[in-house]
């Protein structure tokens, strides 16, 4: 055996680095959780000064309609994790009661003019939980206009998913714009403005797909619509990534171009006074007033 010898000095600078490199190259060891975001909605056209697309622009701005494609072999392969799956556990009523309001509080805090107040969405709910009960960190397959953001760790304790999400936007080494980037593009979905229906779902598993082996028991995934992070394919071929809010600066107040589906606005989020009925042109989405429910997580 042949042994090293290594001058004092340098085997100081060994010892301060290594835990530093040892940690930021193999964080899971340490517990912590992990995300992935569906990435951009990539959209063929050309762009008016407005940066919206030429053709008919009021269409996308309305756009809602979402669903699903599931074939045969996603359900028969992947809706049980492939046995990874322990345990289901949708969100109960309060957890959804809070994770509506805790996305909702995040958005109040970007100041924008069109900001659309979250509903939870039992159709979209489902949909999530499908996704959470396959113990797959990566995307799910046939979601037509509706994003995803998936949170996955050792610990079972979900609570902190939505601040990880918004907080990429606090990333000194990202430089999110508030438009989509790969490092920030939960953040986006978190705060895209014109996405009005969220549904998240919980699983408990053996192990995580796509991260295997780190430790990692747990998937929360949310859905949104309408998605988020769209990003344009222009003629030129350039790529243009359409902001996720319009900034209320100078005369534009928080709430002065909320849409005509959400006219109401309530600490700066627009939202529908009434309870209701929102209808797409695939499917009936049942949802609850996030206004009405928020006064009771004040202290959360």
């Amino acid at each position: 055996m042949a042994l090293l010898r290594v001058p004092h000095g340098l085997m100081v600078i060994l010892c301060a680095f290594l835990p530093f490199a040892f940690t930021a190259g193999i964080p899971h060891l340490f517990g912590q959780a992990e995300t992935s975001h569906s990435g951009p909605t990539e959209v063929t056209d050309d762009l008016n000064e407005n940066g919206l697309p030429t053709s008919d622009e009021e269409h996308f701005r309305q756009k809602r309609a979402y669903n699903y494609r599931y074939n045969s072999w996603y359900n028969n392969e992947w809706s049980m994790g492939g046995g990874l799956l322990v345990r289901r556990e949708p969100p109960s009523n309060y957890l959804k009661k809070w994770i509506t309001y805790e996305h909702n509080r995040y958005r109040r805090m970007v100041p924008a003019t069109d900001m659309n107040m979250l509903y939870w969405s039992e159709e979209l709910a489902a949909s999530a939980q499908r996704h959470a009960d396959t113990c797959d960190f990566r995307h799910s397959r046939g979601r037509v206009n509706v994003g995803e953001n998936i949170w996955a760790a050792p610990y079972a304790n979900y609570s902190d998913a939505i601040s990880i999400w918004f907080n990429e936007v606090h990333n000194p080494w990202c430089g999110c714009n508030h438009a989509y980037k790969h490092c920030c593009g939960h953040y986006i979905q978190v705060v895209w403005a014109k996405t009005s229906l969220v549904g998240c779902g919980f699983a408990r598993c053996r192990d995580v797909q796509g991260v295997w082996g780190r430790g990692h028991r747990n998937v929360f995934v949310c859905h949104y619509n309408p998605q988020g992070n769209t990003v344009y394919v222009t003629g030129n071929g350039q790529l243009y990534a359409v902001p996720a809010f319009k900034w209320a600066t100078g005369d534009k107040k928080r709430c002065s171009e909320c849409p005509t589906h959400a006219p109401a606005c309530h600490q700066g989020l627009c939202y529908m006074p009434s309870e209701g009925t929102n209808n797409t042109t695939t499917t009936t989405t049942t949802t609850t007033n996030s206004h009405s429910n928020e006064n009771n997580f004040g202290d959360y």
